[in-house]
Order: C-alpha cells, then structure tokens, then sequence
C-alpha cells in the first residue's frame, strides 16, 4: 500500500532511520509483538496509533507526540544533537547493537544499529550510556562463546587484564568501523597490546588507529536476562 502520503507513518520511518532504531525491536519496546510496527506502517493496521502506544513511541522516538497525530513539527524543535546517536533511556532496558559476521582474529563490522534491547542487570542500573553486544566469532572461548550477550560500561575505568570492546576507526572515510572483544595486555602513546585466547595471542593496534575502549562488566547467555 502508497502511505508515502501519510505525515504519521513517514515522520516514524524517517525517525526510526535516523537514529538506527530497528523496527522489531522497537515493536517490543512498545509491548507489541515484533511485527507490530510493520503492519501499521505497511499494511495500515491499525489505522491509528492508539493513545497510549503513540506516547510511549514519542518518547522512544524523540519527537513531540503531536507529530504523531499528524501535526507539524514545533517551531524551534531539533533532531539528535551532534554525530554521535544516544538512545532514548530506558530503567529497565539496555540497548543491544547489532555487529557483522567476523573476519580474522575476531574483527567484525560495528554497524552501529540497535538490534535488540534486553533487560538492564543491575550493575548498570541508571547509566544512560551502558549497551550491550553479541559476541561474533570463538576467538575469546572460552571466556565468550559467539552470539552471548557481553554489558557494557563505557564509563568504567579500563584497566590492564580487563575485557573490553574496542571499536578501530575507518580505514577510509565513509567505510564502516571494525570492532573486536579482547583482554587488554598493556599500552602505551602510540601502541596498545590485546590478547585473544582461541588461539592464543596477542595483538599490537596502533593508538591512533582507536576510536574507543569500552569495558566489559558482565555477560548473560542469550534470551537468559
């Protein structure tokens, strides 16, 4: 069905777009299931957003619930700030960002799309930028096994011995990161050592080459929080 004409149904695409929501998981967020969303931006069901899914999908969102009923935008009003998206945050959810299939040594593609939100342990209990990941490939088994669920806690000290995400920054412009879960060994200004365990090794990155360390504070199996 042509809704390319519907103000509410494109204000949702255009947002959920911009700030990489995927639309199953945001289903879910909404207490629907996972093709919630779907059927209401492709196949018109239901026609409209009841009252209170078009609040709670407001807030997720980060528009004024008037768009959602159909009304321009406010004078003044403003999409994210800067070039980094921060997720709406929820108490009791945490952000999982989905990743590519990995490449030697672990490496895989940081695409930077919530895939998933899962339930907040409580050691991450109200930090607004805490996420989660799936781990690709068996290069830290058997620490991680692919596909568990690591936490993260991009505000906690990064120590050496610690496990921790790091993400590299592009190769070229307009390339999409690479990211990799190790143990950091030891670092210095210009080169910092991981070591995987499957097989054993470690691994030197230059410095300049890191866009960020992000520490690793927990892990669940999936579908297990």
């Amino acid at each position: 069905m042509d809704t390319s004409h519907d103000p509410v149904r494109q204000v949702i695409r255009t947002k959920l777009a911009e700030r990489h929501l995927n639309m199953s998981a945001v289903s879910k967020m909404l207490g629907k299931n996972h093709a919630y969303l779907h059927q209401f931006l492709d196949r018109l069901i239901p026609a409209q957003l009841p009252e209170l899914v078009r609040g709670r999908l407001a807030e997720i969102l980060q528009v004024p619930e008037s768009m959602l009923r159909g009304e321009p935008a406010p004078r003044g009003s403003k999409g994210p700030r800067g070039p980094t998206y921060v997720p709406p945050f929820f108490p009791d959810k945490l952000p999982v960002y989905g990743a590519g299939q990995g490449g030697s040594e672990g490496f895989f593609p940081w695409n930077g799309e919530i895939v998933d939100y899962v339930s907040r342990p409580p050691r991450l209990a109200g930090i607004t930028q805490a996420y989660a990941v799936y781990v690709v490939g068996s290069s830290m088994e058997p620490r991680y096994y692919a596909g568990e669920i690591v936490h993260i806690h991009p505000g906690s000290p990064v120590m050496t011995g610690a496990f921790v995400l790091v993400q590299l920054r592009p190769e070229d412009e307009g390339d999409t990161p690479r990211a990799f879960i190790k143990r950091l060994v030891r670092r210095t200004a210009t080169k910092v050592t991981f070591e995987q365990f499957n097989p054993p090794r470690e691994i030197d990155i230059k410095a300049s080459e890191i866009h960020s360390i992000h520490r690793i504070v927990g892990s669940a199996e999936p579908g297990g929080l």
